[in-house]
C-alpha cells in the first residue's frame, strides 16, 4: 500500500446501457461479466462511485467540438454507428461515454486528493483508438487523454506518462499527444493488426519528438516477451522521462485466447506489469497511478486479468 491508502476499483451497471448489438465483442454482456467479478474482490479494495458526466469543455481538453457533436447528434438520432468510423452506439451512447470519462476524472480526484493511492477504473466504451476528430475502433472519447489534460489543467501537473498495453496500438492516444514533450505515450501491442499503426519508427514529432514509444510484438508473443520489453525499453524511457503522474491504458485482449487479439499473455503477465507499473509510479510519481480499461474480448478471461491487475496495484 501507498503510506497506508487503500487500492480503489470503480465499476458501474450503467455501462452496459451502452449497446453495441448482437454479437459485438464490445459487449454489455463481457461488460456484465467483468462487473460480477470485480464484486467479488476483499473488501481492503475501495470501490469508487462515479458520481459525474464529464463536461463538454473538458471533452474538448482533447477532443475537437465539432467531433463532440457529431458524437450527441448520432446518438439523439438514434445512429447505428458513429458517422467517423467502426464504433456502434445507441441512444444512450453519449451519455454513457461522458459518465466513463467523469468517472475517470473522479478517480484522478481521488487520488491526487490522497484518498486512495491508485484506482482501475472499469468503464466502457472503450477510448484509446478516438482521436481528436474521430471515433473509431469501438471507442468514442479518449478517456485517458482527458485525464492527463485533466490532471495537468487542475493540479499543475508537469509531466504524464501513458502506458497502453492492450493488444491494438492506441493510435488515438498517440495522435492527441504526438507533438507534446509533457506526455510520453508508451504502447506495447501486437504488430500488423487493427489500426495498422504503431510503428516503432513513429517517436513524435516536432517538440514531442522522443516522446512516443512504440513497441511492436510478433504474432504469438509470450508473457515473458512483454516483460523483456518492459525492461528493455519501457522502464529506461519512463525513467528518462521522470514523470509526475502515471496512467495505464489497460486493455486485456492480449491474454490468450482472446478472440480478436493474438498474443498469449497470462493473468501473471498482467499482475506482473502492474507491479512493475506502480514502482515505476512510486519512483517518480508518489506512487499515484489510475488505469483505464481497454479492450479484452473474452469475458471470463477478462474478468480473470482484470482482478489479477486491481490485486497487483496493491503491491
Amino acid at each position: 500500500m501507498n503510506g497506508g491508502l487503500q487500492t480503489g476499483v470503480h465499476y458501474d451497471a450503467d455501462y452496459e446501457r451502452h449497446d453495441t448489438g448482437p454479437g459485438h465483442p464490445e459487449s454489455a454482456q463481457r461488460y456484465r461479466v467483468l462487473r460480477k467479478a470485480l464484486e467479488g474482490l476483499p473488501p481492503e479494495i475501495v470501490r469508487l462511485e462515479g458520481g459525474r458526466r464529464a463536461t463538454v469543455g473538458e471533452v474538448l481538453m482533447v477532443h475537437d467540438a465539432n467531433y463532440h457533436d457529431v458524437v450527441y447528434r448520432d446518438a439523439e438520432t438514434f445512429a447505428d454507428f458513429l458517422r467517423t468510423g467502426d464504433t456502434a452506439i445507441c441512444e444512450d451512447s453519449y451519455d454513457v461515454a461522458l459518465e466513463a470519462c467523469g468517472a475517470v476524472l473522479s478517480a484522478l480526484d481521488a487520488v491526487m486528493e490522497g484518498r486512495v493511492a491508485r484506482v482501475f477504473c472499469a468503464v466502457r466504451p472503450p477510448g484509446h483508438h478516438a482521436t481528436a476528430n474521430r471515433g473509431m475502433g469501438f471507442c468514442i472519447f479518449n478517456h485517458v487523454a482527458v485525464g492527463a489534460r485533466y490532471v495537468q489543467q487542475k493540479y499543475g501537473v508537469g509531466r504524464v506518462a501513458i502506458i497502453d498495453w492492450d493488444v491494438h496500438h492506441g493510435n488515438g492516444t498517440e495522435e492527441i499527444f504526438i507533438e507534446d514533450p509533457d506526455v510520453l505515450y508508451i504502447s506495447l501491442h501486437e504488430e500488423h493488426i487493427y489500426p495498422y499503426t504503431g510503428s516503432a519508427s513513429v517517436r513524435g514529432r516536432g517538440p514531442g519528438e522522443g516522446a512516443n514509444l512504440n513497441i511492436p510484438l510478433p504474432h504469438g508473443s509470450t508473457g515473458e516477451a512483454a516483460l523483456a520489453a518492459w525492461e528493455a525499453w519501457i522502464e529506461p524511457a519512463v525513467d528518462g522521462f521522470k514523470p509526475e503522474m502515471l496512467l495505464v491504458s489497460a486493455g486485456f485482449d492480449a491474454r490468450k485466447n482472446d478472440p480478436i487479439g493474438g498474443l498469449l499473455w497470462n493473468d501473471d503477465t498482467f499482475a506482473e506489469l502492474t507491479r512493475r507499473a506502480v514502482q515505476l509510479a512510486r519512483r517518480w510519481g508518489a506512487g499515484r497511478l489510475v488505469s483505464v480499461l481497454e479492450g479484452g474480448y473474452q469475458p471470463t478471461g477478462l474478468a480473470a486479468a482484470a482482478v489479477a491487475h486491481v490485486l497487483a496495484l496493491g503491491d
